[in-house]
């Protein structure tokens, strides 16, 4: 009785179905949270790492984030024992892509979660207001200058854009480099990001610094995971015509 409990079990772990409906409760979760989540809560929830803000937010604001958090975890759970299985059932019988691709997709899946984890647990955000001429420092000390804010307008007076050149080195004052919104300073695993500016009556700059130790984790588990994709579709197409399938 026992040992047909466990079967049954490793079958519910292993199953593609189980993955798909965790995976349809978690898009079901983030959409409800997403709707339900105003006020104050919402635009905390940007402004610090995720995990402080469960802590300090009350259960009856989080529960959905809280559901969602689980769903991952029984997704991880799922990909650990398919990923097991797979492995297990093709070692031997099957060729090295063919046993490697879902693999690489299992891999990519984990490391995009964890980097995620990473973040929730290790980021930082700041933002300063800042004129030129002001210093700021980084976290970690790094101290750097403001040397100038640019703010670019249309010939109707309309802001079309904006800028700041930053001193990097005060030691070196020549060590410089210009910042805009999609064109930031990164030192230290930090990123200086200009999130705004003003031209008068004096220019200022609103910068935010962030950190976000889980991105490069986040931009390898995406790229592995992508191409486990591709080799299992290229497994299949190639596998077609012998009846051979490839499963993840």
């Amino acid at each position: 009785m026992m040992i047909n409990i466990i079967k049954l079990l490793w079958l519910v772990c292993i199953s593609i179905e189980t993955c798909l409906v965790l995976s349809a409760v978690l898009c079901i979760t983030l959409a409800a949270g997403s709707f339900l989540l105003t006020g104050e809560f919402a635009a905390a929830i940007n402004a610090m790492p995720l995990i402080s803000w469960l802590r300090a937010v009350p259960m009856p604001v989080s529960w959905w984030l809280w559901l969602a958090i689980a769903m991952v975890s029984l997704l991880v759970v799922n990909t650990l024992c398919c990923s097991t299985e797979t492995s297990w059932s093709r070692w031997g019988r099957a060729g090295l892509w063919q046993l490697l691709a879902p693999q690489m997709m299992h891999a990519g899946f984990l490391m995009i979660v964890l980097a995620h984890l990473l973040s929730a647990t290790g980021s930082y955000i700041q933002q300063l207001e800042v004129y030129e001429g002001a210093l700021a420092q980084l976290p970690d000390g790094h101290a750097f200058g403001v040397a100038s804010i640019s703010v670019a307008g249309s010939p109707m007076g309309m802001p079309t854009g904006f800028s700041s050149e930053l001193v990097t080195d005060l030691n070196n004052m020549a060590s410089r480099t210009t910042i805009s919104p999609n064109h930031p300073w990164f030192s230290g695993g930090y990123g200086v990001f200009i999130k705004q500016a003003e031209q008068y009556p004096m220019p200022r700059a609103l910068l935010e610094v962030h950190r976000e130790p889980g991105a490069g984790m986040a931009l390898a588990g995406a790229l592995l995971f992508t191409a486990g994709n591709i080799l299992v579709v290229w497994q299949r197409a190639k596998s077609k015509e012998s009846g051979i399938g490839v499963t993840t």
